[in-house]
């Protein structure tokens, strides 16, 4: 990385922690990632759960 790009307003370097990280994310719902965990459902040969799907009309439709 050239020394301008460094001090460049958009460089940022990612934070790293001291030692292991234990901890649960939840993030909001994504319509692309609820259509293809259906889409991947609907190809399984055995039942399936998508869990906590986000509720859209695209989604709904997909369903």
């Amino acid at each position: 990385m050239s020394d301008s790009a460094a001090h460049s307003p958009l460089w940022w370097a990612a934070p790293t922690a001291p030692g292991a990280v234990d901890a649960t994310v939840t993030v909001p719902g994504s319509k692309s990632v609820t259509n293809r965990a259906l889409v991947l459902a609907a190809h399984s040969a055995e039942p399936g759960w998508v869990r906590r799907p986000l509720r859209s009309r695209d989604t709904v439709l997909m369903a």
